[in-house]
């Protein structure tokens, strides 16, 4: 049967045979070499001023770039686009921009609006009539906004030969969300292993002037050896083997994965699990680090850090599983052979064995590939449409949300008692502290009579006072005062320091105030001489709350008696 647009069943058989001329050729003579012409001829579709080049002012073509294309096209800049899966190559504007997918490849005029988008898969022994059949069928089942407007004409590339066969439709029809009519040019290329379809969309408008350079670009194709070849003629023969199933449930499959575009490579491995795989891994172990410096010195009696360090465990658990069953399904593994590496990964040293095995391997399949591979992968390798790690901060995110929503009754505040005044037995001091302190234990000293400390501990924060006596008075105060830092500071062991220092009077009495930094924390300390009686008071609390009013209060409440 042959294509009749306007009264076309596409109910009555899904893949119609199609006869065409093969003599008829639906390119303009634009695409003839320059040695058989002077200048673009004319298209009966567009004004001849539209198909030929803008007026150059720069230098003729290098005879390199004519040698490529025929004639000169320099202001297109051209640009050799290609699929390995697919085996095909072709040259387009080299101002279209490329959005990577390892599974088709797709091109965007940003200027125009021009899309492009080339797919296919492996499949031996369908005709390209039959292939036309199929792919216009999903033209009509998906776009049915869009109406053939001219019958599918045979084309012949520049080097196809009797290898490659390929046949062009053509459609319009307005766009959903669209007011302008837009035409849809379906070029479909057959080798006897590969199946491929170039689509290219334009508004009417673009349409009507760059049809002579979608015409180019058709011809200027070429399908060579694709990578999946070897794989999907080996799969092919399988399925002819089986013989189960009738012609037309055969075509129907064949409709079926012409619309998910899916092939598979020659030894087997998916270069595109590969990459999402690695990359996965790679996080995973950058966020297993993270997760552990910030453990070291997290406060674990708060609530939002615990649940900040949930997440990234979660996070750094989904990449880690996920990037190991996307790289067990890249390398084609079997169920059972999954299933035994993924127990082998728990045991010590050897996960570490095998992780870097996992990752030089790959590495070396996706250069394989033509891909580069940096710190985190090869990222141009990775499909558009792949979102793992989206969806793992997402599902990670709503986890730690649920842990929020619950952790109110698991995880509790400081408890923190109210501020009372505070006098030792002896009386010879008061000062606000919360709760009820507790004396410690103080060490014996020589020299030092009366010594008594008293701590507690409210919410975050840690409140002390110490004071004892001396047999005399110093006789330097400040050298003494100078004494006390120092055995402060080397308490630490190289882990204190001083960040601030100042000299007080506390009720006309000498002393320092001083602001000491440890991991994690900061203490402040006052400390003053009062006849043969010292005073120490300290507050320490984590580096976020150094200048809380507590302890600003806490310090100025201080008074002998």
């Amino acid at each position: 049967m042959t294509f009749d647009p306007p009264n076309r069943n596409t109910s009555a058989t899904p893949f119609p045979e199609i006869n065409v001329n093969a003599g008829t050729l639906s390119l303009e003579e634009w695409d003839e070499p320059v040695a058989k012409k002077a200048a673009p001829a004319a298209s009966t579709s567009a004004p001849a001023s539209a198909a030929a080049p803008p007026p150059q002012s720069q230098s003729p073509t290098p005879p390199s770039q004519q040698e490529l294309t025929g004639h000169d096209i320099s202001y297109l800049n051209p640009k050799e686009f290609r699929n390995a899966h697919l085996g095909l190559e072709f040259y387009a504007p080299g101002s279209w921009r490329e959005v990577k997918n390892s599974r088709s490849l797709h091109l965007l005029d940003a200027a125009t609006g021009t899309k492009l988008e080339a797919n296919g898969f492996a499949r031996e022994g369908i005709s390209i009539e039959k292939w036309v059949g199929m792919r216009l069928h999903i033209v009509d089942k998906e776009m049915p906004h869009f109406k053939q407007v001219a019958k599918p004409t045979v084309i012949k590339g520049e080097n196809w030969g009797s290898r490659v066969q390929g046949i062009v439709a053509e459609y319009k029809g307005i766009q959903p969300g669209d007011t302008e009519e837009s035409h849809l040019l379906i070029c479909c290329m057959r080798t006897d292993s590969m199946l491929v379809s170039i689509a290219i969309t334009a508004k009417a408008s673009v349409f009507t002037i760059k049809r002579p350079v979608y015409n180019w670009i058709f011809s200027r194709s070429d399908m060579v050896m694709p990578v999946a070849a070897g794989a999907a003629a080996a799969k092919s023969s399988a399925a002819a083997s089986a013989g189960s199933r009738n012609e037309g449930e055969r075509s129907n499959t064949l409709a079926d994965s012409v619309s998910s575009v899916q092939y598979a490579c020659a030894d087997g491995h998916d270069v595109g699990r590969l990459a999402i795989g690695q990359r996965l891994l790679i996080l995973g172990i950058l966020f297993y680090f993270v997760l552990a410096a910030w453990a070291k010195s997290m406060d674990f009696s708060s609530r939002v850090e615990i649940l900040g360090l949930c997440c990234l465990g979660l996070m750094t658990i989904f990449s880690s599983l996920l990037g190991f069953f996307r790289l067990a399904g890249g390398f084609g593994w079997s169920a059972v052979k999954t299933l035994f590496m993924f127990i082998l990964s728990f045991i010590p040293l050897v996960n570490i064995i095998l992780m870097v095995s996992y990752n030089m391997k790959a590495t070396a399949r996706i250069k394989e590939d033509g891909y580069r591979v940096g710190f985190l992968g090869a990222r141009e390798a990775i499909p558009d449409d792949n979102h793992d790690l989206r969806n793992i901060f997402l599902v990670s995110l709503a986890l730690t949300a649920c842990l929020f929503a619950v952790s109110g009754k698991i995880i509790k505040p400081p408890k923190e008692e109210p501020v009372a005044e505070f006098s030792p037995p002896d009386n010879r001091y008061s000062i606000s502290m919360p709760g009820t302190p507790i004396e410690q234990e103080a060490p014996a000293a020589e020299g030092v009579f009366n010594n008594h400390t008293y701590s507690v501990t409210s919410g975050k924060i840690q409140y002390a006072i110490t004071s004892f006596d001396l047999a005399v008075r110093p006789a330097d105060p400040t050298y003494f005062l100078d004494t006390i830092k120092a055995g402060m500071v080397g308490q630490g062991k190289g882990k204190i320091s001083v960040i601030n220092e100042n000299s007080i009077q506390v009720e006309g009495n000498a002393g320092r105030s001083v602001t000491l930094s440890a991991p994690g924390a900061v203490k402040k300390v006052d400390f003053f001489l009062v006849g043969k009686t010292v005073y120490i008071i300290e507050a320490g609390a984590p580096k976020e709350m150094a200048n809380s009013p507590k302890i600003a209060a806490f310090f100025e409440s201080f008074h002998t008696n």
